[in-house]
């Protein structure tokens, strides 16, 4: 039962990444998330590394998807599993938009600075 949950959140995943990879490889391209990422070198040094490193995967994955899926509907009813390559690069690709989601949603939060009025008041 387990196993059926988790890959149907994938697969969900998926489908929802078939429209978010494009956006956030247009947002990555015009800059949209780099401003809103801390001014910190570290942190500017850090996004474009890891953006990189989390964005060629997915980008990777939703072509894949898109190849095995126009495969399998231009089967003329010869295949004997037809869709199921489908659901497992949909799968795979919801996979790796998890993970980029889950990197954008660390890396764009923000910091509040400390008041040394509460610090002071709490100590």
């Amino acid at each position: 039962m387990t196993d059926t949950i988790l890959v149907s959140l994938a697969v969900t995943a998926g489908i929802l990444a078939l429209a978010g990879v494009p956006l956030r490889c247009w947002q990555f391209y015009t800059g949209h998330l780099r401003t809103q990422v801390p001014r910190h070198l570290v942190a500017r040094a850090t996004f474009s590394l890891f953006a990189v490193l989390f964005l060629a995967p997915n980008v990777a994955a939703w072509i894949y998807a898109l190849l095995v899926s126009y495969r399998d509907l231009s089967c003329a009813g010869a295949c004997e599993h037809a869709g199921v390559a489908s659901a497992i690069a949909v799968g795979l690709l919801g996979c790796a938009y998890v993970l980029l989601e889950g990197f954008l949603l660390t890396a764009r939060r923000r910091i509040r600075p400390v008041d040394r009025r509460s610090v002071a008041s709490d100590g």
